[in-house]
């Protein structure tokens, strides 16, 4: 089994329109590598993908996929670093280029090497205070505990907050599962020998936590206070900026037939798309930018009817969305196609497919993008076809 080959070849079947994709963790290194190892990529799907984690089987491997556009994937840093966890930056640091092109994930590569490597710096005086007072609390637990089962539940818990607590008061990355273990060695062999030792010894447990305490401030129980919010001080949630808009078209012609472009990228397998795009700011609404994008790419006129399905990802300050609507063929030339994609041989061809909504197996052998619009198209296509006819 080659983790590496493997790897390649799942992306290239299970994602073609990858712009990149690591594979990360101890698979790749042979002696760090065993029999349970798994095969943990991340995957970066171009800005209108759905991102998602999914777990399958692949060639014997059990595979971990972190799936999301690059925006996505900062999203999810910031919020994994910022509760002092660093799990996608790290595999995204130390990952092997598998799929796509590596020269996209450099910067990217380069930001989370020197933040894996910087630290998250002291822990915050609330984080601590927090700490400590969930430590000093189990230690009364345990010290009072007359249930043999509600001690041994008392003793794991108070033993796992130990290790947090140690790295939060040392201002060192957590960790989780058998992260918490290596991030203590990372820091302190000999703190985390002892640390392991006292798990099933009370003793050795309470000695390791109250020498923990001390290093981080000492027991805190007396004093502990926190605020509940005032209720009618609470804000409303506020919404995340659209950044960018995009529209596009279930587009169906009068057999029935939805019309798609198939995607022919260099150096990818083929992957579909309706037709459509990014809606421009002199358009004076999203359906006008959808008429302008069908000219575009297929020479089209069409029918516009409702919005029937929705997506939007994580961009840069805010969301970018993209708005799915029904729409009736009214006439295709392709000799009028004028957009930019056509005049730009890097991004490939853009070929007019059709595919019949009255085979029941519609797109089960077409890999149409996003995934969640497919499944849709295939669960309601009865309906697409109702609706298109009332346009």
């Amino acid at each position: 089994m080659d983790p590496v080959a493997d790897a390649a070849a799942l992306i290239a079947g299970r994602y073609p329109e990858a712009r990149w994709a690591l594979l990360a963790g101890s698979v790749i290194d042979p002696g760090a590598r065993t029999a349970g190892s798994d095969l943990d990529i991340v995957v970066c799907v171009p800005d209108d993908a759905v991102g998602h984690r999914d777990a399958v089987r692949w060639r014997g491997w059990p595979v971990e996929l972190f799936v999301n556009t690059e925006a996505g994937h900062r999203w999810f840093i910031a919020n994994e670093t910022a509760r002092r966890k660093p799990t996608l930056a790290r595999m995204i640091a130390t990952g092997m280029p598998v799929a796509g092109e590596a020269a996209l994930v450099t910067e990217l590569q380069a930001e989370c090497r020197e933040l894996v490597e910087t630290g998250p710096g002291p822990a915050s005086e609330t984080v601590l205070e927090d700490a400590r007072y969930g430590v000093t609390d189990l230690l009364d637990d345990l010290a009072y505990a007359r249930d043999i089962g509600e001690a041994d539940v008392v003793r794991s818990m108070l033993w796992e907050r130990v290790g947090h607590l140690a790295l939060a008061a040392a201002g060192r990355w957590d960790g989780g599962g058998k992260w918490l273990l290596r991030e203590l060695r990372a820091w302190d062999p000999g703190f985390a020998a002892r640390w392991v030792t006292a798990r099933y010894d009370d003793q050795a447990m309470v000695d390791v936590a109250r020498a923990t305490l001390d290093a981080a401030g000492g027991p805190f129980f007396e004093g502990y206070l926190r605020q509940a919010p005032v209720v009618d001080d609470v804000p409303a949630a506020v919404p995340p900026v659209v950044v960018r808009q995009g529209a596009r078209a279930l587009l169906i012609d009068d057999d029935g037939r939805l019309v798609l472009l198939k995607r022919t990228v260099p150096g990818r397998a083929p992957y579909w798309v309706t037709p459509g795009g990014t809606v421009e700011p002199g358009d004076p609404s999203i359906e006008d930018g959808l008429h302008r994008e069908l000219r575009e790419e297929l020479g089209a006129t069409a029918k516009i009817g409702r919005q029937v399905f929705l997506t939007s990802q994580p961009k840069d300050a805010g969301v970018a969305v993209s708005h799915y609507f029904v729409a009736r063929l009214v006439s295709l030339d392709l000799t009028l196609r004028s957009g930019p994609e056509f005049e730009e041989p890097v991004r490939g061809t853009y070929d007019v497919e059709h595919v019949d909504l009255h085979d029941e197996r519609a797109l089960a052998d077409v890999d149409l993008v996003p995934s969640a619009l497919k499944a849709f198209v295939r669960a309601n296509r009865h309906a697409l076809l109702a609706q298109a006819g009332e346009v």
